[in-house]
């Protein structure tokens, strides 16, 4: 991957908590890593309604990063951050011959 194609992305997991009989999810700070972040549209991203789904992004990278499924994914920086909401979650991580694929989803707020 060419350096001028990637993106510093901020990696976060989150811990459940019982917060009065309520479960909440509190996000911590896990990484850093550098993605290339693209927005491939194709027949599988469609809902059901014919509509073409543009908060999925895919992000591809030849190091293997600890994300996992379930983790968040944000673009500003969220280290110093005590709490915060990611910008978007992963919901796959695909290896392809030497390079890894992550789709993730926007989180709606």
């Amino acid at each position: 991957m060419l350096i001028r194609d990637l993106t510093k992305i901020y990696i976060s997991e989150y811990e459940k908590q019982k917060d009065h009989g309520e479960t909440r999810k509190i996000w911590k700070y896990k990484g850093i890593a550098y993605l290339n972040l693209q927005q491939d549209v194709n027949e599988l991203d469609r809902k059901s309604t014919g509509e073409v789904d543009y908060s999925i992004l895919k992000g591809r990278t030849t190091i293997d990063y600890p994300i996992e499924k379930g983790n968040g994914i944000s673009l500003i920086d969220i280290s110093k951050l005590e709490e915060f909401e990611p910008d978007y979650r992963i919901l796959d991580k695909n290896n392809i011959g030497s390079t890894f694929m992550y789709r993730m989803e926007k989180i709606q707020k």
